[in-house]
């Protein structure tokens, strides 16, 4: 930053981050929408049942299973740039491809099914380059501020994603969902091209074989307690929680109450009205202490209304509940990711953030698989209380036995070598 310019007040002054986020907001949207438009199509396009919903999503997260953890090293040692625009690039030929074969009238089982795995494999490359980019573009002190911004991206694809999928899939039919799709992911690489980024210096790492980089990001996770303990409520939120949100909630809306699955989209909207207040909250707050009490106290809100959604008797509860479980999910994801980013250094950065997208998202395709078929069996409404119940169970269980979490994130957070 040259000398006598004001330094910026948040996230946003910085340009190569401002550019970051505007690709964010489209990415997402896609990202967001893809869960229900694979859901969708099951349900409604193909008239299948739970299970066949709950196996669509599965397959869009099984690469990511797979390749998680070797993206993170390639974010660690490749251009970050370059990575970003070649795999969003690749989803979005994805997405064109999958709608001329639907326009010629090819709507099958077969092609959703590969449809969804090779949409899963770009994603996967590409998610721990997006999340490793932060911290480099960001001074330290804007850091929760970038996060929050982030959230805010993430929040406008849940408000925007998914509903407007679902009218353009009302207007112009499922080939029409996918070629918007590929319009956004196409949009979105103008601002993601003018990213500047800093010359990467190769390190001792760099010769590794890829199974040694790979241990040493786990390495670290695990000799911390602390960071041991968070690593594994966000694999139970991936695996319950996600899985419960963007899967069984749809199930819910069709078997419980009646409606079209598609009506599962304005609930995810509302959850992202909810998650832009809790963000907004963070980025205004500046440094917040107790940041890991803060995460788990939204973790226990959370579930609690995973809970009641499940034993929700008309559209409006459901409604009420995702506006409170988007406020908890805010502060949810704010505080894990910046813990765990202002606790990692630079040089392991993609590593680290290639395990944490793993256990997030990487898990809910056999959440989804899971209670796909719990729920074809015992109903959805049960599956998302019971299996709410358990996780909220475990995370009460955690609070009060791991205050090391608890204490994580008060005063300034320092990168434990």
């Amino acid at each position: 930053m040259s000398e006598g310019r004001p330094e910026p007040s948040n996230a946003l002054g910085v340009l190569s981050f401002r550019y970051l986020w505007l690709n964010s907001i489209t990415f997402y949207m896609v990202a967001n929408a893809l869960r229900f438009v694979y859901g969708w199509i099951a349900l409604e396009g193909l008239d299948a049942n739970e299970s066949v919903q709950g196996l669509m999503v599965f397959l869009l997260g099984l690469p990511g299973i797979f390749l998680l953890l070797p993206a993170g090293v390639w974010a660690d040692r490749l251009n970050r740039r370059k990575l970003l625009l070649g795999t969003q690039l690749g989803t979005a030929l994805v997405m064109a491809a999958t709608a001329i074969a639907i326009g010629s009238g090819v709507l099958t089982l077969g092609l959703v099914v590969v449809s969804a795995l090779v949409a899963g494999v770009s994603t996967a490359v590409g998610s721990p380059v997006r999340t490793s980019l932060l911290p480099e573009l960001l001074p330290s002190k804007l850091l929760y501020s970038g996060i929050a911004l982030n959230a805010l991206a993430l929040t406008s694809s849940l408000i925007l994603g998914s509903v407007s999928a679902q009218l353009v899939g009302n207007r112009f039919g499922f080939d029409g969902v996918f070629w918007y799709l590929a319009f956004l992911l196409l949009l979105g690489l103008i601002p993601a091209s003018r990213i500047l980024m800093s010359k990467r210096e190769a390190t001792e790492s760099d010769r590794a074989t890829m199974g040694e980089a790979v241990r040493e990001g786990l390495t670290f996770v695990f000799r911390d307690r602390a960071l041991r303990t968070l690593f594994s409520l966000l694999a139970l939120a991936g695996l319950v929680m996600n899985a419960l949100m963007f899967v069984t909630l749809q199930a819910v809306v069709k078997e419980e109450l009646g409606r079209d699955a598609g009506d599962a989209a304005p609930l995810l909207a509302l959850m992202g009205v909810g998650l832009a207040i809790s963000s907004v909250f963070v980025m205004r707050s500046g440094e917040m202490k107790n940041k890991g009490t803060f995460f788990i106290r939204a973790m226990m809100v959370g579930t609690a209304c995973l809970f009641l959604m499940g034993r929700a008797t008309s559209y409006g509860q459901l409604m009420v509940l995702a506006v409170i479980m988007g406020c908890a999910g805010g502060i949810f994801i704010n505080m894990n990711q910046g813990l765990i980013q202002s606790n990692t250094p630079p040089e392991l950065m993609g590593r680290v953030m290639g395990l944490f997208t793993l256990v997030q998202t990487g898990f809910t395709p056999i959440g989804a698989l899971i209670l796909g078929v719990t729920a074809a069996a015992i109903g959805p409404g049960n599956t998302m209380s019971i299996a709410s119940a358990f996780a909220f169970c475990v995370v009460v269980y955690t609070y009060f036995t791991s205050p090391e979490l608890r204490t994580l994130g008060n005063g300034t957070d320092s990168v434990k070598l």
